[in-house]
């Protein structure tokens, strides 16, 4: 349909809000293939995106966000590499995760769903995530060549005892080489042994895994030495083989897994899709402490916990266009059983422990392998149009220092200034170091301090590669704040977690930042809510709920509506769930109504119209509508848009005089994302769901404001009945 007559089944076609008369001057809707999409001179069609997902690394462990500021002979890590990526690009300081341990936070950055929305929340080890919409099926969609190096921990089996329904190469990726398990990551020496390895259990000497997704196996040539592997459930397989142990055994993992980046990288420049972008998630498992002999190579001779090189990292070379010197896969950095574990960087031998000069040399690894990784992109003309993530799962940890108790926030500020570590839901605990580089779009030498988190990445990827950011996602796109173009929408970060293991007795907590305010609920310890001004004091020691009631009662109620039970998340997505229900305080959290909104500005009923087509439902905020209609006129309207090539963004207000429960359902072709305040009850793509979807919430009196994001034909969207639309 041509856009005049497009608008022209509107009736509105002479008199356009001053936004419709803007796309008349050539400002579009984002089309799906769009080419470079912010304007900015130099970038390329779409980057090749890189993101490095560290393990346990500390807000306060890089030179750059902390470590370069300790004075007074006290211990340092240098991390220059890292800080030199900084230089080039942004920091991002106030950059959080979405829970304060691993696989939940690992679930909501490939999910893009906080832990209010996830269906894998908690310390639930090895379940398998809803890999319908992940980051790597988003950078598929748009035309990228995807692979994953490292843990991966989110796919089912193992710990779980579930199917394994989301391995890498189920949920996006072409390829993926690393270990699936989730305790695989607490080992750095990893190997098979015939007849004394299950490549499929948890606690057994863990082998590495090379698989390919069905469709890449078969573009690869089928080659041989893999099996195919389906579990019940799994809606697609994959193809999987142990890597030989003549490459992988006493080789450092974070070496290991910097060469196969290099390697992969190399050959897809030499291949046939070399013109096809590429996306690569390197999750290493630095610095996570590696302790547990259940899963680690059994041959190493010494047997100290938290492992170290067995040899200084080679040396980078501009005379070899094959590696650039560095980590190889032809045994630069392989060792021994002698000489595995042994190597302490002679900057840290001074210190005053094991643990220090282990935990110190680990992080600095790891400094040199992104130092590595950025001198071979350089080298192979991939430097300036490649967008580089670096970033950690969650605060920092203390498994396997020696001696037992050693606190390293005392002695090396893991966590900077900031209250907690791993597992607790303070700041210590949640903000990661967080650092961006793209040469072509990021001014170099930014510190941006935008309160953001791991689910902004979904979108962020997806409008650098040309497409709308998904409205599945619950983050923003953070194109508009590290290039400058744009308006960069704000985002709540929600997280909530059923502590396991932090020894504070935390139970069931829940935090949600809003600007420079946080507050911090433990559910299950009466339920007080804590309110904290991260600006005046970012250490959280000064909880100033009682001098600012109107802020704590607002963000507290917000609390409430900014998630859903856990149990009802087949319902609002149709994804299988896995959490630690039986908790303290989660069942009366789950039953509880959800509060009207506190302090917030009444929301009138609106209704934008947008034009395209899309690969799924937009979040249609970031878009240029073509057509405001008047809340009088939203009925007729939606009545006669037509069944394709369009959009809608609607927000309406369910104005409740009592508490009760509201069955909302949406029924139809097209596509559906419903939120109700900061709760997302019911989504699907078009297509996906014609039969519909039900959610039932209960709801405190008052007014309750929701918006939805709809692709045509469009869906019958009711609450008990009646139309919402």
């Amino acid at each position: 349909m041509k856009r005049r007559d497009f608008l022209r089944s509107l009736g509105a076609a002479a008199a356009l809000p001053a936004l419709a008369r803007a796309q008349d001057a050539g400002v579009a809707p984002a089309p799906v293939t769009a080419m470079n999409p912010f304007g900015l001179p130099g970038i390329g069609a779409r980057p090749n995106v890189i993101l490095v997902l560290c393990d346990d690394l500390g807000w306060g462990d890089l030179g750059c966000f902390w470590q370069n500021g300790r004075k007074n002979g006290l211990p340092r890590i240098h991390t220059p590499n890292l800080d030199r990526m900084a230089a080039e690009g942004a920091r991002l300081t106030d950059h959080c995760t979405t829970a304060p341990v691993c696989a939940p936070a690992r679930a909501s950055l490939m999910t893009g769903k906080n832990q209010g929305h996830c269906n894998l929340r908690d310390n639930t080890f090895d379940a398998a995530i809803d890999p319908h919409m992940t980051l790597a099926t988003v950078m598929k969609t748009a035309g990228y060549a995807t692979w994953h190096i490292g843990k991966w921990g989110i796919g089912g089996g193992y710990q779980s005892n579930s199917k394994r329904t989301a391995m890498a190469c189920q949920a996006g990726f072409d390829y993926s080489y690393g270990y699936p398990a989730h305790l695989h990551g607490h080992s750095y020496y990893h190997c098979f042994i015939e007849g004394k390895t299950d490549i499929d259990s948890a606690v057994k000497q863990s082998p590495v895994l090379e698989s390919y997704s069905e469709a890449a196996y078969a573009a690869a040539g089928n080659p041989a030495g893999f099996s195919r592997d389906q579990d019940e459930g799994a809606k697609t397989a994959q193809w999987r083989r142990v890597v030989p142990n003549a490459e992988a055994r006493f080789v450092y993992d974070t070496d290991l897994f910097t060469a196969k980046a290099k390697a992969l990288i190399r050959a897809h420049q030499e291949g046939p899709d070399k013109e096809k972008p590429f996306f690569l998630q390197l999750c290493h498992t630095t610095i996570h402490g590696s302790g547990n002999r259940q899963v680690a190579d059994p041959a190493i001779a010494n047997q100290e916990v938290f492992q170290v090189p067995g040899g200084p990292y080679p040396a980078l070379r501009d005379d070899d266009p094959t590696w650039g010197g560095g980590a190889d896969l032809t045994g630069s950095v392989k060792g021994d059983a002698q000489t595995a574990n042994t190597w302490i960087h002679p900057d840290y031998r001074g210190y005053a422990t094991p643990s220090l000069r282990r935990y110190a040399t680990g992080v600095r690894r790891l400094d040199d392998a992104m130092g590595d990784l950025l001198h071979f992109l350089a080298l192979r003309g991939l430097d300036k149009d490649t967008l580089i993530v670096f970033t950690s799962d969650n605060g920092p940890a203390g498994e396997y220092l020696q001696p037992a108790g050693l606190k390293w926030v005392e002695t090396l500020d893991s966590n900077g200034p900031l209250r907690g570590m791993k597992r607790w839901s303070y700041q210590g605990g949640l903000r990661e170091p967080t650092v961006v580089r793209w040469p072509a779009a990021v001014k170099p030498g930014q510190t941006l301090d935008f309160p953001c988190d791991q689910t902004c990445w979904m979108p962020t990827f997806a409008e650098a590669a040309g497409l709308p950011a998904p409205a599945h996602s619950d983050g923003v796109s953070l194109l508009p704040l590290l290039t400058g173009a744009g308006r960069q929408l704000g985002q709540r970060l929600y997280t909530e977690y059923v502590d396991g293991g932090s020894g504070q007795g935390f139970g069931l907590e829940q935090s949600l930042r809003e600007g420079d305010w946080a507050v911090v609920r433990n559910v299950g310890k009466g339920g007080k809510v804590e309110l904290y001004n991260l600006a005046d004091d970012p250490g959280q020691e000064h909880d100033v709920a009682a001098a600012n009631p109107e802020v704590a009662a607002r963000l507290g109620a917000l609390l409430m509506a900014s998630r859903i039970p856990t149990s009802q998340t087949p319902a609002a997505s149709g994804a299988p769930t896995f959490a630690e229900n039986g908790c303290p305080g989660r069942t009366a959290l789950d039953a509880a109504a959800m509060p009207a909104p506190v302090g917030e500005p009444p929301v009138r009923p609106a209704l934008w119209i947008y034009q395209g087509h899309w690969p799924w439902v937009p979040d249609f905020r970031t878009l240029m509508p073509v057509h405001e209609v008047p809340p009088e006129r939203i009925p007729a309207v939606l009545a006669h848009l037509p069944k394709q090539g369009c959009g809608a963004l609607v927000h309406g207000v369910l104005e409740l005089e009592a508490e009760r429960e509201v069955t909302f359902r949406a029924e139809g072709a097209g596509g559906c994302q419903l939120w109700v305040q900061g709760a997302h009850i019911l989504e699907y793509e078009a297509g996906d769901c014609a039969a519909g979807r039900t959610y039932t919430l209960r709801l405190a009196a008052g007014n309750h404001p929701w918006r939805a994001c709809l692709t045509a034909p469009f869906v019958a969207l009711t609450a008990d009945g009646r139309s919402l639309l």
